[in-house]
């Protein structure tokens, strides 16, 4: 059997050689195909896991530059400033529906997030939680002097809110990975009652609260 398939090959070997390198060329012509084709695949996919990434920070990027709006009091403080609240602090009313809006972005878009940026949020959400609840029963017209007040608060919020979210411009958006989700979306709790005791809302709380009771 050996010397007829050796016989064989001898008298037909350039045929022989011929169907071997053609279905060597298909078999390299196949795996080539189904590689492109995964390649191609994970790159569409890619596309759209990265559309919900830029479109997670482009809210949060809105959000805060809203935080940083304000709306002038009509009046002149001690520095020579404008006075001036935040935008959302104007009443009640418009405080709880951006709360409420706020609330629900850190709901759906925080998946897509860069861990700094996740954090940051967190971050914003635990102070304007701690405002909220200090706010309960205070009628709508002290919303704006207590704005007055924790205006800084806004500001600083905001700005570092916008550097983490807007950091994943400048470098994650190229990378084509996603954050890992094992992460502890939360600064450590030590550090978050630190930074939260150092805004103006809780260490100037006995000024806010000649606001909410003035003096007789």
């Amino acid at each position: 059997m050996e010397e007829f398939i050796k016989e064989f090959i001898d008298n037909n070997a350039s045929a022989v050689f011929g169907l071997l390198g053609a279905l060597g060329g298909g078999l390299v012509s196949f795996l080539a195909s189904w590689l492109l084709k995964k390649r191609d695949y994970n790159l569409r996919l890619w596309d759209k896991l990265l559309e919900r990434r830029i479109k997670a920070h482009e809210s949060v990027i809105a959000v805060a530059l809203e935080m940083r709006v304000m709306v002038t009091l009509g009046a002149i403080e001690e520095s020579g400033e404008v006075a001036r609240a935040p935008h959302v602090l104007r009443s009640k009313e418009d405080f709880e529906q951006w709360f409420t809006r706020f609330t629900q972005l850190t709901m759906d878009g925080t998946t897509w997030l860069t861990t700094e940026a996740k954090r940051e949020l967190n971050f914003v959400q635990d102070y304007l939680v701690t405002l909220h609840q200090n706010l309960t029963g205070i009628p709508s017209e002290k919303y704006q002097p207590i704005g007055q007040v924790i205006r800084q608060d806004f500001i600083d919020l905001s700005s570092d809110l916008e550097k983490k979210s807007f950091a994943f411009f400048g470098k994650e958006i190229r990378q084509l990975k996603l954050s890992n989700l094992e992460e502890w979306h939360k600064y450590k709790r030590s550090e978050t009652e630190t930074r939260l005791k150092k805004t103006v809302l809780l260490s100037q709380w006995e000024r806010i609260g000649k606001i909410i009771a003035p003096e007789k």
